[in-house]
């Protein structure tokens, strides 16, 4: 064998190894990171179950604060979507899909409001509206020491800071995205009435919703909000939480919440959504 082969042989090899080693750093990186958003979460669903008869005034008034600016706030903005999208699928439903087939326009509404986009889209807001600025709040305080100075009055961080912040995302994502499914369904309906008189009224489309709503999209409805709503809030305090000393980590911090949150979010989404349909 010639040395220029031998060479080519060994670069081939260290070139394998460079690329294996940095699979598996990665791999160790994110299973560690889905390690501490899980422990973060699981002590979150402790407090806010368990715990709850011994949570502290305190922490329920910046709970109910946290729902108030994460769910009420953010019902305006989710109510026009649901209205564009209401429009869109009811509507475009009633209008093209044949009287006979009530049957399968109910079907088409509980699969696409129900199951995908009621919690889809609600959590996607929560996400860009309230768990990013739970990230930027968490860091500021970072930042500015006010953290070490709450450890160091003897405060419970993760009780104070992260159960509050936790619960609130988690109801606010479960109500709008239920918000988000009857304003659909509402204005949708209300389109095909005044478009169409052969549209469904009131009593039909709700005869052909419970025709169709089966417990498994019930589950599917409820796995898709609250894990999901304790898996974004979890990453949300835990970038907050974890980020460096400079005024210039607080924004990497906020992107790296944002976009770990929405990956995790989709690919929860794509799990259930499976599961679901093996079921």
């Amino acid at each position: 064998m010639s040395a220029n082969a031998t060479e080519q042989r060994f670069a081939a090899t260290d070139l394998l190894r460079g690329a294996v080693a940095k699979v598996g750093e990665k791999t160790v990186h994110w299973l560690t990171y889905g390690y501490r958003v899980a422990t973060l979460a699981g002590y979150g669903l402790h407090r806010l179950s368990i715990g709850l008869r011994s949570m502290r005034r305190a922490t329920f008034d910046v709970m109910v604060r946290q729902i108030l600016f994460t769910g009420v706030e953010a019902l305006p903005f989710t109510g026009l979507i649901a209205t564009l999208i209401g429009l869109s699928v009811v509507l475009q439903g009633q209008l093209n899909i044949a009287a006979g087939d009530q049957d399968l326009f109910g079907k088409l509404l509980v699969f696409a409001l129900v199951r995908e986009l009621g919690p889809l889209v609600a959590s996607l807001i929560i996400i860009s509206r309230s768990a990013t600025a739970v990230v930027v709040e968490l860091a500021n305080m970072r930042v500015h020491r006010e953290i070490d100075t709450l450890e160091a009055l003897g405060i419970d961080v993760f009780e104070y800071l992260v159960v509050p912040r936790m619960g609130g995302i988690v109801i606010s994502i479960f109500c709008v995205s239920m918000f988000f499914v009857v304003v659909s369904l509402i204005t949708g309906l209300l389109g095909g009435i005044a478009l169409s008189p052969s549209a469904l009224g009131v009593m039909e489309l709700a005869d052909v919703l419970s025709n169709n709503l089966q417990t498994v999209d019930i589950v599917s409805f409820v796995l898709k909000t609250v894990p999901p709503g304790f898996m974004i809030a979890s990453i949300a305090c835990l970038e907050g939480l974890s980020a460096g000393p400079e005024i210039t980590d607080v924004p990497r911090a906020a992107t790296r919440g944002t976009v770990t949150g929405i990956t995790a979010l989709f690919v929860w989404n794509a799990m259930v959504s499976a599961l679901a349909y093996l079921a």
